[in-house]
C-alpha cells in the first residue's frame, strides 16, 4: 500500500473522533435555568406548541412565535436564560 493511502486511512481513522470532540464541548449555559425554562414554560408549551416535534431549535422558535401570548414566568425564565448564555459567550 502507497504512503497516501496509509496517510489518508489515517486522516479517515481520526475524523469521527475530531468529529466528536466538537459535538462534545461541555453545556455549561446552566443547565438549572434550562430546567426552570421548561417547568416555567410547561403550560405555554402545551398551550402553543403541542404538536411541534422536539428536534434542534423547534421549541424555541415555536415560544419565539408566541413571544406576545406567553405567560409572564416563561418570559421571565427565558430573559434568564437568554442572559446566562449572553454571560458565558461574552
Amino acid at each position: 500500500m502507497p504512503i497516501k493511502a496509509y496517510g489518508f486511512a489515517l486522516a479517515l481513522a481520526f475524523l469521527p473522533a475530531a468529529a466528536f470532540a466538537q459535538t462534545a464541548a461541555p453545556q455549561t449555559a446552566a443547565p438549572e435555568a434550562r430546567e426552570r425554562v421548561r417547568a416555567a414554560c410547561a403550560a405555554d408549551v402545551q398551550k402553543y406548541c403541542a404538536n411541534v416535534e422536539r428536534a434542534k431549535g423547534a421549541m424555541r422558535g415555536c415560544l419565539e412565535a408566541h413571544e406576545t401570548q406567553l405567560s409572564d414566568g416563561c418570559k421571565a425564565a427565558r430573559a434568564e436564560r437568554a442572559a446566562a448564555r449572553a454571560k458565558e459567550k461574552g
